[in-house]
C-alpha cells in the first residue's frame, strides 16, 4: 500500500487543483464533504420529499446520502472539471509529459508503513485449503 510521493512533478504540479478537488470533495473515496454539505443538503431534502421511500432503493444501493453525493459531487461536478484538469498538460513536451508520468512509479512512492505493519499481522499465515 503506497501513495503518490507529494515531492513528484505531478503531485507540485497539481497542487492547487488537487486542493480544489478536496474542497469540493469530488473523490468518491475519502472525500470530506464538510466545506460542501450545505450545498447539497437541498437536493437531498428534495428527494426526500419527493420521491416516495420505496422507490428510493436504486442498483447498486446505498444510504441514501451517500448516492446523492456520488451522482452530484462525484459525477456531475468532477466532469465539470476533467478539461481544467487536462490543461495542466498543455504545451508540455514529451520529455515533461513523462517526467510527470514517472511520479506514479512504485519505486517513487511512499509506503503506507503503518497500514502495511497492519495488514501483515492480520494476514493470514497459510493459504486457504481447496
Amino acid at each position: 500500500m503506497v501513495y503518490i510521493n507529494p515531492d513528484t512533478p505531478y503531485m507540485k504540479l497539481f497542487t492547487t487543483f488537487l486542493a480544489k478537488k478536496h474542497r469540493l470533495a469530488i473523490d468518491a473515496w475519502g472525500a470530506d464533504d464538510t466545506a460542501v454539505r450545505s450545498v447539497y443538503a437541498p437536493l437531498f431534502q428534495h428527494i426526500l420529499d419527493e420521491v416516495p421511500e420505496r422507490f428510493r432503493d436504486l442498483y447498486p444501493y446505498r444510504k441514501l446520502s451517500d448516492k446523492v453525493g456520488r451522482i452530484s459531487r462525484n459525477i456531475l461536478v468532477s466532469e465539470f472539471l476533467v478539461k481544467e484538469w487536462a490543461e495542466h498538460f498543455v504545451g508540455k513536451t514529451e520529455a515533461q509529459l513523462d517526467e510527470i508520468a514517472g511520479s506514479f512509479r512504485f519505486a517513487r512512492c511512499v509506503k503506507r508503513e503503518e497500514l502495511n505493519e497492519i495488514l501483515k499481522e492480520n494476514a493470514p499465515s497459510r493459504a486457504v485449503a481447496k
